[in-house]
């Protein structure tokens, strides 16, 4: 990587679904992209995510009791969250802030924030999945969440009125409802929620190929480096210093997800963002089909119907990003699965590791850097990172254009952590 231009351009370091949603974005409006990633495009977090476009996730991560369930978290191996012993010294600093946000004033900007990004979510990725050629790739027949116990179901409906509040409809269906609309579920489940407008994508991937392809047949240049450190130069331009050389352009947006943080950490006293791995298994021949998404409300994971197969996703693992996979924590999900769905067949099951770069107030970071302006990001979704990529986008096209974002981005600014 060696350039130095005096002409207006703009680099997009990393590669995932965050990163080229935002080089399509800004290649709409104009502008000359360079996309900057270590790896090829889509081969890290994006790669294997759920592929559920969810209306549910607009509440932060926390929990009253989060404290009091450390010891028990830190024994656990099949529990749906899980910490390593050798991570406590993150994960402490990082759940108590996460308890700060439980008061109510908190609790509301975090959650209205998140439902209106949430809102605008659906139609933003189908625009660019259009654009690349890809909407095939999408439908929108709902989600459900099924219950095997009355008392879990009965806690989670207590939010019904906040998503509908949010203009996220939801509704309670009895188990024979579940089972009208996926007969695939076992007949003991007493009931479920429908959330009806989330959607699908069919192949993550796919979808993030489908748009690295339409970068490139539009001119948008490809570089294969790890970005190290980033400066703002006495002309205004941002000086980007890679393994392989260094470039200058006139603005830069960093999406590298969990490796953002060390590239903001000179700006900004604190950035917060843990290694929350998920594990994901495959299933190529599952033995029966399934219509939409449905996320398995006690363990807290979802199977989702894919191009390739039955994709069962979820858990979070905190622990160092390169600390040997567990991979135990994606097989124990075909043992949780066949507790929900009947006879699933795990044959020839691939297991998955991916890093969620997570915040602990749920919100993703999106933002300018206020000592240099030309230097923007986007990174942190967590569990939100396909569902809200594109209107993630249009932030930071407008953020780039300094015109008014679709949604405020003041609440998901680096600087809520000062």
């Amino acid at each position: 990587m060696n350039r130095s231009s005096s002409q207006e351009s703009i680099a997009v370091v990393g590669g995932g679904i965050i990163g080229l949603s935002v080089a399509m974005e800004l290649l709409r409006d104009g502008h000359a992209v360079t996309l900057i990633e270590r790896d090829a495009p889509m081969q890290a977090c994006s790669a294997g995510n759920a592929g559920y476009l969810s209306d549910a996730n607009i509440f932060p991560p926390a929990s009253p009791d989060m404290l009091w369930q450390m010891p028990r978290l830190l024994l656990a191996k099949d529990g749906p969250l899980v910490i390593r012993p050798g991570y406590v010294g993150h994960m402490l600093p990082w759940s108590m802030r996460a308890l700060s946000v439980l008061k109510s004033q908190a609790l509301a900007k975090v959650t209205d924030t998140l439902a209106a990004m949430t809102r605008l979510a659906f139609e933003s990725v189908s625009k660019l999945a259009a654009q690349a050629d890809a909407a095939a790739l999408l439908t929108r027949d709902g989600g459900l969440v099924a219950y095997k116990t009355v008392a879990a179901l009965e806690k989670k409906a207590a939010c019904m009125d906040t998503w509908n509040r949010h203009g996220l409809p939801v509704r309670r269906l009895s188990g024979a409802e579940m089972q009208d609309l996926e007969p695939a579920l076992v007949p003991e489940i007493v009931g479920g929620l429908l959330f009806e407008n989330s959607g699908r994508c069919s192949n993550p991937q796919g979808l993030g190929l489908r748009y690295a392809e339409h970068l490139r047949r539009h001119g948008v240049q490809f570089v294969q480096d790890e970005v190290r450190a980033l400066s703002r130069l006495p002309d205004g331009q941002i000086a980007v210093r890679g393994t392989r050389g260094s470039a200058n352009y006139g603005q830069v947006v960093v999406c590298g997800g969990f490796w953002s943080g060390s590239l903001m950490q000179p700006f900004f006293r604190r950035v917060p963002l843990v290694s929350e791995r998920g594990y994901h298994l495959m299933l190529p021949r599952p033995g029966l089909q399934l219509r939409r998404p449905i996320v398995f409300g006690e363990p807290h994971f979802a199977a989702t119907p894919m191009d390739e197969g039955l994709r069962l996703a979820g858990t979070a693992e905190f622990a160092r990003w390169d600390s040997p996979p567990s991979w135990s924590r994606a097989h124990m999900l075909l043992t949780l699965a066949q507790q929900y769905l009947r006879q699933v067949d795990g044959a020839q099951a691939k297991p998955w590791m991916g890093i969620r770069p997570s915040l602990p107030d749920g919100l993703p970071a999106i933002g300018t850097v206020p000592d240099a302006p030309g230097i923007h990001y986007a990174f942190g979704h967590a569990h939100n990172g396909l569902t809200l990529s594109a209107v993630t986008a249009q932030c930071v096209s407008a953020l780039v254009r300094g015109a008014a974002p679709p949604v405020a981005t003041g609440p998901m600014a680096l600087e809520r952590f000062s």
